[in-house]
């Protein structure tokens, strides 16, 4: 799969997957509110170590690639 993020994208998404995982464990990891929580955040770090969103393609957006009219 081609990777269809900037690498902005990337750090967001690393940020947001670190700090998800904090909550977790802060809220506790086997409440439902934890495991909400480290479910995105693997969400999270996967779609970041990969670089690629399958929702941007969902919706025909690449967030790395601008088109010129």
């Amino acid at each position: 799969m081609k990777r269809n993020m900037h690498a902005a994208d990337r750090i967001v998404r690393a940020v947001l997957a670190a700090a998800a995982a904090w909550l977790a464990i802060a809220v506790g990891a086997g409440t439902a509110g934890g495991i909400v929580a480290l479910v995105f955040a693997a969400i999270m770090a996967a779609t970041a170590i990969g670089g690629f969103c399958p929702l941007y393609l969902l919706l025909g957006r690449l967030s790395g690639r601008r088109k010129l009219a």
